[in-house]
């Protein structure tokens, strides 16, 4: 034990000397969180992140239906050349207009860029419109399936920031297996440990549990500090976070552990590596949900192993709803196929030495 506790000490060391190391697991996710926090706006849903409507001033029936619609803003202008230079201006999310029994919705590209659920606002008002006495004809078709906003009620900043946590995990827990299951091999640093009294699973142990601490630890202070700063709102269940962290830690760890068994060369090893986190960035549905994506895509991304962290992560913060249980069995898949393959390779790499 003497000699793990050592190893655990050497390993948060060695970190925080290695400047690269410390970058992508410390420093990395912060530069996220803040550009996500000044370019999508913080706070929680409020009237300050009410969606900014235009209307006509004579469709007074128009703006008594919008406006008594939950989330939206209405403002009225004279001209309909005046809305969208509002709209250009980025003054206004979208304009709403009513010509011959038709809704016509202008929408500001920005805003669906910033807040990807405004997407949605077509067919809210659509639908409002269709209830209300007046005779509209329904125009505006998206297909989008809605959201579950979860125990509460949040930015597009306060989804995407259980997505950098998620990242951060993923770069933690991923490129410290590649440095000790393949940099560690290729300068025959294994070799050393093999003339030492320092056994093999000692050494395994000591250094993943210093690299799982300081992964850890990065995700969790992301979560935080983002609260804090941009006062983002989650309801979380620590308890349920606490697992869901830890056992995705380990789980993205096994990936480490495999790619760095597959490619033996350490910069492969780690360019695969850098290629698969850029593939899940976009893909995994972790800025943005997978609903929004082509269906061949969604299909691709409900493979990748980040979407499932960042949605068990989701449901730990309260920002989405989902089953525990679901939650609970993949942490459970991921913690089996981590010690598989921390048996597997672990023992593979020091007889190899």
């Amino acid at each position: 034990m003497k000699i793990i506790w050592k190893l655990f000490l050497t390993t948060i060391k060695i970190f925080y000397r290695d400047r690269m190391t410390f970058f992508f697991t410390l420093i990395f996710p912060f530069i996220f969180v803040i550009i996500f926090g000044f370019v999508f706006g913080s706070g929680s849903s409020g009237e300050n992140n009410k969606l900014l409507i235009g209307i006509l001033s004579s469709d007074e029936e128009l703006y008594k239906i919008v406006n008594s619609i939950e989330g939206l803003e209405v403002r009225r202008f004279d001209s309909i050349a005046d809305i969208r230079q509002h709209i250009l201006k980025n003054k206004l999310d979208a304009g709403i207009l009513y010509e011959n029994n038709k809704v016509k919705l202008i929408l500001n590209f920005t805003t669906m860029q910033r807040n990807p659920f405004s997407r949605a606002i077509g067919d809210t008002i659509a639908n409002h419109l269709a209830k209300s006495k007046t005779k509209i004809d329904k125009i505006i078709s998206l297909n989008l399936n809605p959201i579950d906003p979860g125990e509460v009620v949040t930015t597009g900043l306060g989804y995407m920031v259980p997505g950098v946590v998620a990242i951060s995990i993923f770069n933690g827990a991923l490129f410290s297996m590649l440095s000790i299951f393949s940099y560690y091999k290729k300068r025959g640093v294994l070799k050393r440990f093999n003339v030492t009294p320092i056994r093999g699973y000692q050494f395994i142990i000591g250094m993943i549990l210093g690299r799982f601490i300081v992964t850890f630890f990065s995700a969790t202070v992301v979560l935080v500090f983002s609260q804090l700063i941009f006062r983002v709102q989650f309801n979380i269940s620590w308890s349920l976070y606490l697992v869901t962290a830890s056992t995705s830690i380990l789980g993205m760890m096994a990936f480490g552990i495999l790619i760095s068994n597959i490619f033996a060369e350490p910069e492969v090893a780690s360019n695969v590596g850098s290629l698969l986190m850029t593939v899940m960035i976009f893909f995994s549905g972790v800025y943005f949900p997978l609903d929004f994506l082509p269906k061949y895509l969604r299909i691709f991304g409900s493979f990748l192993p980040l979407g499932y962290v960042a949605k068990s992560i989701r449901i730990a913060t309260g920002i989405e709803n989902g089953s525990i249980s679901s939650v609970l069995n993949i942490s459970l898949i991921m913690t089996l196929i981590f010690f598989v393959l921390v048996f597997i390779f672990g023992n593979k790499i020091f007889k190899a030495e």
